[in-house]
């Protein structure tokens, strides 16, 4: 009997095509919040413990996002999207482009957070 060919889930593909924009999403809440939240706290702390988070933040959404780059083809198994030595060259392709553009996105948020006086729309 002829196995008809196995489609990979459509919940998996959308994930990994949107993992990229969901990352800088959650950097994206995670800046402000803990921003907004630190600065209605107050203290004579804001001052350093801001940037600093900013800094970690930045530093580990890039580092996901740079992974998630570098080995598209692993994500794509761990989601189950893509069997191994089955080669999704758009999906791939395209995983890469929204991953590439949620990267500048997060260094954009990162830079204009630090480039900015902590506080400073509150006083």
């Amino acid at each position: 009997m002829n196995d008809p060919v196995r489609e990979p889930p459509v919940a998996g593909a959308i994930f990994f095509l949107l993992a990229g924009p969901i990352l800088w999403g959650g950097h994206l809440l995670a800046v402000y919040t803990f921003h907004a939240v630190a600065c209605a706290a107050g203290g004579p702390w804001t001052t350093t413990i801001i940037p600093g988070s900013i800094v970690v933040a930045t530093l580990a959404a890039a580092g996901a996002l740079l992974l998630a780059y570098a080995f598209p083809g692993k994500l794509a198994q761990v989601l189950r999207c893509a069997d191994r030595g089955n080669d999704q060259p758009f999906l791939i392709r395209a995983g890469r482009l929204l991953t590439v553009l949620s990267l500048a996105g997060v260094l954009w948020t990162g830079s204009a957070a630090l480039a900015l006086a902590p506080c400073a729309q509150f006083r």
